[in-house]
């Protein structure tokens, strides 16, 4: 009688099988996203609107203003080439909201986070690889849309014979910057954040919209004091002092390293949150 000895099971293809990994989920998570209509609906609409407004108002202040030399130094400060060929931010601010929202609350509604989190029980992993994929593409949007915005607003500033601004200009340069990279980052990421804290996607989109884009123009209605103390350590005001639209003096204005800390952190810290809600509560 011939005895046979059993082979070990290969437990760690098992286990690399169940927990892919990063790079896999990054891809995952982009396949997901990419394969969504609502994702280039909301791209497109982001880049073409805000692009086109900004257009037609550069075009109605081209119609309806005199040259440059006959304006009042109060007209020169109230159409400041630069900040006034931004007027299509809103758009796209709005959408990159409903983007960060989207992205997570879609999963939840229609059932597929089940699934996400059966094939890679890793959920801080596979919150990392999302956040990654919809702040890269809050970037991509504001990468074509920015410069679009300014470049058009500029060349019909130029043929109507207003102030123009230029790229080279350290100010211009600064401003463009913080609005291509760092305010994307700040309503994709946020948005997404109150995504995982709340789930649905009404709710959160209010929540985001309310926290991120209302308290900027709430804020000269409230007393100076709660101004300087409160809202100025706001995300989105202090984006605002980064890109030098508030100028130095004001309440709200904040110097460049701390409303960079202040931005930083609230990104990282709705993260965390996020991942501590992801890893503890049941889906």
């Amino acid at each position: 009688m011939t005895m046979t000895t059993a082979s070990p099971i290969p437990t760690r293809g098992i286990v690399a099988a169940k927990s892919p990994g990063f790079g896999t989920t990054l891809v995952s998570e982009w396949t997901k996203l990419r394969s969504v209509r609502s994702t280039w609906i909301l791209t497109g609409l982001a880049v073409v609107l805000s692009i086109g407004f900004s257009a037609a108002i550069a075009l109605v202040m081209g119609l309806t203003s005199e040259p440059i030399d006959t304006f009042s130094e109060a007209d020169r400060v109230m159409s400041d080439p630069l900040t006034s060929s931004m007027p299509g931010l809103l758009f796209s601010l709005i959408l990159l909201i409903v983007l960060g929202v989207t992205a997570v609350s879609s999963e939840y509604s229609s059932g597929m986070i089940r699934t996400t989190f059966i094939v890679n029980p890793h959920r801080i992993r596979v919150g990392a690889a999302k956040a990654l994929i919809v702040g890269l593409l809050g970037v991509a949007i504001h990468a074509i849309a920015v410069p679009g915005m300014f470049l058009v607003s500029q060349a019909i500033y130029g043929a109507y014979g207003l102030e123009t601004a230029s790229v080279t200009d350290n100010q211009a340069a600064r401003f463009l910057l913080v609005v291509a990279l760092v305010v994307p980052l700040t309503y994709t990421l946020i948005s997404l954040s109150i995504a995982y804290l709340l789930r649905g996607t009404a709710v959160a989109i209010t929540a985001a919209f309310g926290f991120i884009f209302l308290t900027s123009n709430l804020g000269p209605l409230l007393p100076a004091w709660i101004q300087q103390h409160v809202f100025r350590y706001l995300p989105d005001i202090a984006n605002n002092s980064l890109t030098g639209f508030t100028p130095p003096g004001d309440v709200t204005y904040l110097s460049p390293l701390p409303a960079s800390i202040v931005v930083v952190t609230w990104i990282v810290g709705s993260l965390a949150a996020a991942a501590v809600v992801l890893s503890r509560r049941d889906v």
